[in-house]
């Protein structure tokens, strides 16, 4: 069934909001205040004092995602602002100065330029903003940056087998540490790189990550397992909730392949979801993740079952977690929920939606984008070929 035009007008709000808030919230150096955050997102903020802690490459990538979704839907030109300025801060992370240690030469750092590590699942949501921006741009060194950063990659955190590692040291030759459910969504970024450049060996990529994730992390009954190590992903018993990307990735994987063992496996994912999730889970993310793998489904489908489960899920479990608070323009739209201990970022005692955070805005704003009419590519399978709004001349980038 179709989703009334007033019910669509409602996530268009709530994921414009959402959206606008990355505008809102985003770090910017002011003059005489030098600082290096330029541009940084941040990853969470305690509501009762404002306590904010900044983000990561991650946060980068995903913040891009929404302003760009954003920025196709209205044309503000406020919103492919931030996105561009965000991508300059994940270029400050990229290494480009070292091109006689290939353990560091085009790796993206972790948190800031500081950092001694790489996390590949979380360099890849970055890299996925850098290919979103050449799409949006036309500028190829967005583009040229996400091959390099492939070709680290395919060199330090997927050479010792058949999965990727989950971390990467870029101080010493120590052995990348074994790679767990979420490197799925490493099959994304090579979906997108081939659509990007049209080369054979990113779609081969794509089905050899696909056939490993339905051989290692995907239960006969459709549910995706991962260690039993409860986490900001999974469940009791290591049932992935928040699955970071790894059901798009198998929407990638179909689309890129034509095999329909990737859709028969996202299938019966969303018929377990829809059995087994009746109300929202203690994972706050899940229910947002959970929502974008459903209204993605229905439109490679074309089956609206999926997403009439995802607008009712976001309408009664999801939406009422938007901060409305105008008078704070640094919380207004964003989604409350923080799953990793609270005690990391304020006080034991703190509730989880004491805190917004960057995991459960980004999957809410996308999945209302989504119902709203950008479905795909960002945070999904789908819309790399549609026509894209593309700005007529590109911002300066200055301080204010």
């Amino acid at each position: 069934m179709a989703i009334s035009a007033r019910r669509t007008e409602r996530f268009c709000r709530a994921g414009l909001s959402a959206a606008r808030w990355y505008v809102n919230s985003q770090h910017r150096m002011t003059k005489p205040y030098w600082d290096a955050n330029h541009g940084r997102f941040i990853y969470n903020r305690y509501l009762p004092d404002g306590r904010t802690v900044l983000g990561l490459g991650w946060t980068q990538g995903r913040g891009i995602f929404v302003l760009l979704a954003a920025w196709e839907l209205t044309g503000d030109a406020s919103l492919l602002e931030a996105a561009l300025l965000a991508g300059e801060y994940i270029k400050v992370l990229q290494i480009h100065d070292c091109p006689g240690n290939p353990r560091r030469q085009y790796a993206i750092r972790e948190e800031v330029p500081q950092s001694t590590y790489s996390a590949p699942r979380d360099a890849t949501e970055a890299v996925l903003g850098m290919l979103f921006l050449h799409r949006a741009t036309g500028s190829d060194d967005y583009l040229r940056r996400a091959v390099d950063y492939e070709k680290w990659f395919r060199a330090n955190a997927w050479s010792t087998g058949p999965w990727p590692s989950n971390w990467v040291d870029l101080l010493t030759d120590a052995r990348p540490r074994k790679g767990s459910a979420i490197q799925a969504a490493q099959a994304i970024l090579y979906h997108y790189l081939h659509q990007a450049t049209g080369r054979r060996a990113y779609r081969s990529a794509v089905g050899r990550l696909a056939d490993q994730t339905l051989r290692r992390h995907v239960r006969a009954d459709g549910a995706v397992v991962t260690s039993g190590r409860f986490s900001h992903h999974a469940g009791p018993g290591g049932v992935m909730l928040n699955d970071d990307g790894l059901m798009i990735s198998l929407l990638c994987a179909h689309q890129s392949t034509g095999r329909a063992k990737y859709l028969d496996a996202v299938r019966l994912h969303a018929d377990w979801l829809m059995k087994n999730i009746t109300a929202r889970p203690r994972l706050l993310s899940a229910l947002p993740c959970m929502c974008t793998i459903m209204i993605e489904l229905a439109a490679v489908t074309g089956d609206d079952t999926y997403s009439d489960w995802a607008a009712g899920m976001l309408e009664k479990h999801v939406l009422p977690l938007q901060v409305r608070n105008r008078r704070d323009p640094k919380s207004h739209g964003a989604f409350r929920g923080e799953d990793e201990p609270v005690e990391h970022y304020g006080p034991k005692s703190a509730k989880k939606t004491d805190f917004i955070t960057t995991r459960v805005t980004c999957y809410a704003a996308l999945a209302c984008l989504k119902l709203a009419g950008i479905v795909g590519p960002y945070y999904g399978a789908l819309g790399w070929d549609r026509k894209v709004r593309r700005p007529r001349k590109l911002p300066l980038l200055r301080p204010a």
